[in-house]
């Protein structure tokens, strides 16, 4: 059944199982199309280098594979647990259009989110690298490059000083925190201009699923929101020191990625979908 009612809705919960089956995929294609990339360029640039780098091709789709299972899984767990704290994400859906979003709780989940997968990860992490660091400086050393233990030696203070580690956290936790708060605000802005995102949806059971996405709009809503982002950046860098050459490469460098990543997304959401399971939330 074609969802059509036009009203504000929550998000009440995300099927973590879709989500992570297709938000995984999308990924794995992803990386796919990356890896051939980089072995084309270094095929391209090193002689006799392909027979090396073929093997590139497999480590980077399945470490994607399982680092994509990890991070999507607890994206949704999580913001199924911490919503119901936090507060809902609202939604004002207008047949196939996203009017508007709600910010503050974005902010909040997405913030809170990163802050517990920063915790996970580095209490996982805390575990392996001083062991992976111990062995370079070993070999390293073995290897007579002692200017270069010395800053590996030097990195691994800096990175296991508590102090580091809690402003690294929490700073990370902040700033997603605080840019999810001004993109929605910017989606808004963008959306009441008639140039926000196009979504067909549909009813299965209690849950709604999301059909396709039109990749032209929500690429160029992503690409915006990232632009207006990166030219705050970019005068705060130029009023920093920065030159405005450099400031501007790097504002046009991000939109450029950001548009065009937000375009594959959505191709290859549509072009998954239909084979292994489209998205599934319940809003209400």
């Amino acid at each position: 059944m074609v969802l059509s009612d036009n009203m504000v809705k929550e998000l009440k919960s995300i099927d973590i199982s879709s989500y992570t089956i297709i938000a995984t995929g999308i990924s794995t294609l992803i990386s796919i199309l990356i890896s051939i990339i980089i072995v084309g360029i270094f095929a391209a640039s090193v002689p006799n280098s392909i027979s090396v780098m073929i093997y590139i091709v497999p480590t980077i789709v399945f470490g994607t594979i399982i680092c994509s299972i990890f991070s999507y899984f607890s994206q949704g767990y999580l913001y199924n647990v911490l919503s119901k704290k936090l507060g809902f994400i609202k939604l004002d859906i207008e047949g196939e259009y996203i009017k508007k979003i709600s910010p503050k709780e974005i902010g909040l989940i997405s913030g809170a989110i990163t802050l517990i997968m920063a915790l996970v990860i580095y209490l996982a992490l805390s575990l392996i690298i001083p062991l992976l660091i111990s062995s370079l400086m070993t070999i390293l050393m073995y290897a007579s490059q002692n200017q270069v233990a010395t800053v590996v030696y030097q990195l691994m203070i800096i990175i296991s000083n508590p102090i580091s580690i809690a402003v690294g956290i929490v700073g990370s936790a902040i700033m997603v925190s605080v840019f999810a708060l001004l993109g929605s605000y910017i989606y808004n802005v963008l959306a009441n201009s008639e140039r926000g995102i196009l979504v067909k949806l549909s009813q299965e059971d209690n849950l709604t699923q999301l059909d396709s996405i039109t990749p032209t709009n929500f690429a160029i809503a992503m690409g915006a929101i990232s632009l207006i982002l990166n030219i705050v950046i970019g005068a705060i860098l130029i009023i920093s020191g920065v030159p405005i050459f450099n400031a501007l490469i790097d504002i046009l460098i991000g939109f450029f990625i950001v548009f065009i990543e937000a375009l594959i997304i959505a191709v290859f959401y549509n072009f998954l979908a239909p084979k292994i399971g489209k998205l599934k939330v319940k809003l209400e």
